[in-house]
């Protein structure tokens, strides 16, 4: 008894733990997804002059394919992923020539994971609500 007391002590102890490594794992992978992406737009960049056009959620636009690793997926789990150029509105700072901001948009139902993608994203500027959240890669 005192056996399967201290067991069932550890378990609860430990289980929380387990999901919260999850999710982190998950977010470190979302994290790294990102960066591919980010490095695909890059490269059309420096080879068009130009970034890519918007496409839309959950599809790999075909201007950034032949950049993204062999099999790339613009879904993991339960989060999507969409290439998004924005508009800057007239009256806004920007650098230099700069009229438009380049991110990557990251979508999930999984608030906690979300909390974990921007926890893990820190420091750089996002914008967004609890299930969707832009990066801004440029």
């Amino acid at each position: 008894m005192v056996a399967m007391l201290i067991t069932g002590i550890l378990a609860s102890l430990a289980i929380p733990s387990i999901g919260a490594m999850v999710r982190r794992a998950d977010a470190a992978r979302v994290v790294a997804d990102m960066s591919a992406i980010r490095v695909a737009a890059l490269d059309y960049f420096a080879a068009n002059g130009t970034y890519p056009a918007s496409g839309s959620a959950g599809t790999v636009p075909g201007t950034l394919a032949p950049s993204l690793p062999r099999g790339f997926s613009f879904r993991y789990k339960t989060v999507t992923y969409r290439w998004r150029r924005f508009g800057l509105p007239r009256g806004l700072p920007s650098s230099p020539g700069q009229t438009v901001l380049e991110g990557v948009e990251v979508a999930t139902t999984d608030r906690k994971l979300m909390a974990a993608i921007t926890s893990a994203l820190r420091g750089r500027f996002a914008f967004g609500g609890p299930t969707r959240i832009t990066f801004v890669i440029e």
